[in-house]
């Protein structure tokens, strides 16, 4: 009966271990207001073992009711326009400007540099956070 205890013990080690090791390369990011928007939050960008990039945004600061869009830019830490982008996850804040969203890119996280808020009506750039290579 031991040896099935040593087992299940080494399991179970290995286990918390890879998922310590796993949450190590987590990033986390800062959304910086453009504009004086007033738009602000968090990001934490996780790579997933598939090559793709978990996002968890949460923003606020943002029009009540009003549709924006997520950009992941490849080329530019600043959001900037004409750089390499992927659209992310198109979204509509709630009454109070809040809101908090998850979504997958199709890209590895090394190659991300920023993310970008655009909200839909005119393509104004509300909010940039860099992601430190």
């Amino acid at each position: 009966m031991r040896p099935h205890l040593a087992v299940t013990a080494l399991l179970a080690a290995c286990l918390v271990s890879g998922a310590a090791l796993a949450a190590n390369d987590r990033v986390e990011s800062t959304f910086e207001s453009f504009a004086a928007s007033g738009v602000t939050g968090e990001a934490s960008i996780n790579p997933m073992p598939d090559g793709n990039t978990q996002i968890h945004a949460a923003l606020r600061g943002l029009e009540p009711s009003t549709e924006y869009v997520a950009l992941v830019y490849t080329a530019s830490q600043s959001c900037a326009d004409g750089t390499s982008s992927l659209r992310i996850v198109e979204f509509e804040s709630n009454p109070a400007g809040v809101v908090t969203w998850n979504d997958k890119v199709a890209e590895p996280l090394a190659s991300l540099r920023s993310i970008g808020i655009r909200k839909v009506e005119g393509n104004t750039l509300v909010a940039c956070a860099s992601i430190a290579p």
